[in-house]
């Protein structure tokens, strides 16, 4: 299947058959949104969010743009959530107002989003709390709610049934025989659903590259048990808060060997009292606030943390410098990263784990010890999903393109033929006839500035790089119309590391300004963008041969 595409589709209403298309998900691990039509109605399968990194200096909360779906929504029949993770659930909140309509979630998940609700102080009740492995019927879509294992509670695959064929949607998962918080899996009836005949299943491919089989929590509790029972001193221990299996364990954990858990982070407790409220954790012994165990004896505490992937404002990075107003670590001590690293964060976690080590702080990480066992299906997994859904045709989501291609070659040595690895934004045809691509819808990110949602403007993102790597010249003018510059230019810098430079920089500009201007003012006509056009050429040039560098300049004419 092709996908060039030259057709661009701003709004389109679902025919006779059965449509598919990612507006984020594919090529990344994040920003999970996808949607389905068929007869003249769309459904969307989760609505999540990403985090800003290096890329995206000052940029914190990254939303898929919902333009295509917001222009179709009077056929829109709701948002149905796989599970509670950010990059599936976090951008409901932020962009339901553009699409309003019901969104369907599990007991956990709708808590989850009720409280992000109330957070954003958003009085519409639009979240409808469906049971685990219930039946939904919207419009021509048939629904049904299939309980999987993850590292959250309550994960659930799609299976939407639709008269042109039938689509599994797996979300996040991976076959835990012994999952420690929520639900089993159900493989009787995911085994059902494809003895009825599946067309297409829409898969995890997040460790499609990885062979074997993953490991349970279970047995990643044990380990941790027997490592924390052999160190002294404090133990700092992060992962995503929204691991709640993982969070367990901790407790687990800590009272095996004799410490006390803290929560150390907003979000940890946001999920931890969202469990509570919907019958989870109830036998873990009740966590601390991290302000209860200062005093207490250095090796009787255990501090979970928020921050696992570096992110500055987490827990674990201020206490990596050292400037958390509780927590303070100090030689000996010990912090364990019981966490995968994320595509695109490598350089954030290392930053913190450097400031960890800088003041003879101990870290283990998955690398040293056994201390992480991933949510997602390694490739055995998903052959035994492939020999019970035995699906027509593989699409591929959730990784990057290695992950897609690995994820095929999982298939293709399952007897399964066909596999699509397709890009955000395609609008494909699955049914009836073989799959055909009609053409490409809106995609793109959107931010979270303050209160406001705005597009992501590359070059606003180009512009900050740049001022960030090369610094910021500003110069301001005054000049009059006859020909004469008023007062000496003003000129101040930012992000310089050379001062000296700087001086001879103002010397030179102060001298060569009357010359630089002069043929700009013609009669009683001052041409500002010609001004503007030659200082800045000048300002380019003196800094290529001096420093080699390419600052942002901001030029101001004020004519008097």
């Amino acid at each position: 299947m092709n996908n060039t595409v030259d057709n661009i589709i701003k709004s389109y209403s679902p025919k006779d058959e059965l449509l598919f298309s990612a507006i984020g998900g594919i090529g990344e691990i994040g920003m999970n949104f996808y949607i389905y039509g068929t007869q003249g109605k769309w459904i969307i399968v989760d609505l999540g969010i990403t985090f800003g990194n290096d890329d995206t200096p000052g940029i914190d909360i990254i939303l898929p743009n919902p333009e295509f779906i917001k222009k179709n929504k009077k056929d829109l029949l709701g948002i149905i959530i796989t599970h509670a993770h950010e990059d599936h659930i976090g951008a409901v909140p932020y962009l339901w107002s553009q699409l309003e309509c019901p969104v369907y979630s599990t007991p956990f998940a709708s808590a989850i989003l009720k409280r992000k609700i109330t957070e954003l102080k958003i009085k519409k009740n639009f979240v409808k709390t469906i049971s685990l492995d219930s039946t939904l019927k919207l419009g021509p879509f048939t629904i049904d709610i299939i309980s999987t294992t993850h590292s959250i509670p309550e994960p659930n695959a799609i299976a939407i049934k639709t008269k042109f064929g039938n689509i599994l949607h797996t979300g996040d998962w991976k076959i835990d025989p012994n999952p420690l918080v929520g639900k089993s899996f159900n493989t009787k009836k995911l085994q059902n659903f494809g003895n009825n005949g599946v067309l297409a299943i829409v898969s995890d491919s997040t460790n499609a590259n990885v062979n074997g089989h993953s490991r349970s929590e279970q047995t990643l509790r044990e380990s941790l048990v027997k490592i924390v029972s052999q160190l002294k001193n404090r133990v700092a221990i992060t992962s995503f808060a929204s691991n709640l299996a993982r969070v367990e364990t901790f407790g687990y954990v800590a009272e095996k060997t004799g410490r006390v858990a803290a929560l150390c982070g907003r979000s940890l407790w946001t999920m931890y009292q969202a469990a509570l409220d919907t019958g989870y954790l109830k036998k873990t012994r009740p966590f601390l606030d991290e302000k209860e165990i200062i005093g207490l004896p250095k090796d009787q505490t255990l501090l979970i943390c928020t921050g696992s992937q570096g992110e500055p404002r987490a827990a674990m990075s201020r206490i990596s410098k050292d400037e958390h107003q509780n927590i303070f670590l100090e030689e000996g001590d010990t912090v364990i990263f019981s966490s995968k690293v994320i595509p695109g964060n490598e350089t954030s976690i290392m930053k913190v784990q450097n400031s960890l080590r800088e003041r003879n702080i101990n870290i283990i990480t998955e690398t040293d010890k056994f201390v992480h066992v991933s949510g997602h299906p390694h490739r055995e997994e998903l052959k035994k999903m492939y020999s019970w859904i035995k699906p027509s045709i593989v699409i591929p989501v959730h990784g990057e393109y290695h992950h897609l291609k690995g994820n095929i070659e999982v298939a293709k040595e399952c007897g399964i033929k066909k596999g699509l690895i397709l890009k955000n934004g395609l609008l494909v045809k699955l049914a009836p006839d073989k799959p055909k691509v009609l053409g490409s819808v809106t995609t793109g990110k959107l931010i979270l500035d303050g209160k406001n949602i705005i597009p992501l403007n590359e070059e606003a993102i180009k512009h900050r790089k740049k001022m960030l790597y090369n610094g910021t010249l500003l110069i301001s003018l005054a000049i009059d119309i006859k020909k004469k510059i008023s007062t000496k230019p003003i000129i101040s810098s930012k992000g310089f590391f050379n001062d000296e430079v700087i001086k001879i920089f103002k010397n030179d500009f102060n001298k060569s300004i009357f010359k630089l201007i002069k043929n700009s003012i013609r009669g009683h006509k001052i041409k500002e963008n010609e001004i503007r056009d030659k200082i800045e050429s000048y300002c380019r040039k003196f800094f290529k041969r001096k420093l080699n560098t390419r600052p942002v300049f901001e030029i101001h004419i004020i004519k008097i």
